[in-house]
């Protein structure tokens, strides 16, 4: 056992010691504590450690509110204030743009922040067992319910928890639960037979159901479900990307829209449902989003068609592959791994007037935008949003124009 002092909190969610030069990496640990601590996973220069015991617990700790904390791998801050998580998640962000895109001088950006509920929950099915992935594992952890999911999605996995299952060898995949108000959609790569038996069990519960089996997709009942943003319809379907937080979204996506107001052309690369192209469509003459997986572009369509939105198209194809049209707008709003170089120079190409970039991942935002400040963009302003509270996950927007 090894005796040390949290300094910080490091992205990932894990406490940092260092201790004679080395570094140690503690999960479920907060920033003053005083600790006893086992390696677990040791490096040349650093260790994934096991916490032990807290000696002298950190003014910032709090009692998780969720009786799995510590097990299910759901969340990793639950043992510390909200308002703590905030203050820690703007100084990792502040970290990492000063560490990856050269950025010294950067002071902590406002945040904002909301503990709502997630509408949104994946779920996995293991040898009889529904639940989260235990932390740092494949293994499913089960659990009644879900601290930091809605009242209609923890509804729902009571109801699973009762589906009667004859063997466990085919109730294996994933679940994943859309829920607002009274409406609840579900899709499921689990055997179709015992997929359509669970939407059955499930009743009026459940308005429709999308089972996934490798390249079929079969639809059940109703395939969407609307979410408003901005005044503005977004019909989403369970198996494709959506915001899990309506009210930091409303929040996020009216930024983009100032931003862009009243804009001849944007581009919405990563558009996803149509989630900030369409609320765009109504304060810009025209918008045009580029998405590559084809159910959220039908998706996207749907919502336009179904409230008249003329002055947006969708085009399905990768960011990278599009044939892009001249705008003066960009909004970004790519996967973790942010953006490959080559779109970045096939955006330096288009000259926008300006870009929004929408980031998961912090590491990865730096690197980007160390890039577009290479290319003669300079950055306007940088948000905070807490869209996953309770876990290390934070979003960003970075608002930048051309110089």
């Amino acid at each position: 056992m090894t005796l040390a002092r949290i300094e910080s909190m490091a992205y990932g969610g894990h406490g940092v010691a260092r201790i004679d030069g080395f570094v140690h990496f503690v999960p479920l640990s907060a920033p003053g504590d005083l600790v006893e601590i086992e390696p677990a996973l040791r490096k040349k220069r650093y260790s994934f450690s096991r916490l032990v015991r807290v000696v002298e617990p950190s003014p910032l700790r709090t009692s998780p509110f969720c009786p799995y904390y510590g097990e299910c791998g759901g969340c990793q801050l639950q043992h510390i204030h909200y308002t703590e998580q905030l203050k820690l998640k703007q100084k990792i962000f502040v970290e990492q743009m000063k560490r990856i895109g050269r950025w010294p001088g950067l002071s902590e950006p406002e945040i904002y922040g909301s503990e709502t509920k997630r509408i949104r929950m994946r779920f996995r099915v293991r040898k009889g067992r529904v639940g989260l992935y235990k932390a740092r594992t494949h293994e499913v952890y089960p659990i009644d319910e879900c601290g930091i999911a809605s009242a209609g999605v923890n509804r729902l996995l009571g109801l699973i928890r009762e589906f009667p299952v004859r063997g466990t060898r085919e109730w294996r995949g994933e679940l994943t639960v859309l829920a607002r108000s009274n409406e609840i959609l579900i899709s499921t790569d689990l055997h179709e037979p015992l997929a359509r038996n669970l939407y059955d069990h499930l009743g009026r519960e459940v308005q429709g159901c999308i089972i996934r089996r490798q390249r079929r997709r079969i639809v059940l009942g109703q395939p969407y479900l609307a979410v408003p943003v901005r005044n503005v319809k977004i019909y989403q379907a369970p198996d494709v990307f959506g915001q899990v937080n309506p009210e930091v979204n409303e929040v996020l996506v009216d930024e983009i829209c100032q931003f862009m107001r009243g804009m001849e052309t944007v581009l919405d690369l990563y558009c996803g449902c149509g989630n900030i192209t369409l609320p765009l469509a109504k304060v810009c003459k025209e918008v045009i989003g580029i998405e590559r997986d084809m159910h959220s572009i039908d998706a996207a369509r749907y919502s336009a068609s179904m409230q008249g939105i003329r002055n947006v198209r969708f085009i399905d194809s990768g960011a990278v592959d599009a044939d892009m049209e001249q705008a003066e707008g960009v909004v970004l709003d790519p996967p973790r791994a942010g953006l490959p170089a080559q779109l970045v120079r096939k955006i330096e190409a288009l000259r926008p007037r300006k870009i929004a970039y929408v980031s998961c991942n912090p590491s990865t935002l730096a690197r980007d935008i160390l890039r577009f400040k290479e290319i003669g963009y300079s950055v306007r302003s940088i948000r905070l949003f807490d869209m996953f509270p309770h876990t290390y996950h934070m979003e960003s927007l970075v608002l930048s124009e051309g110089i």
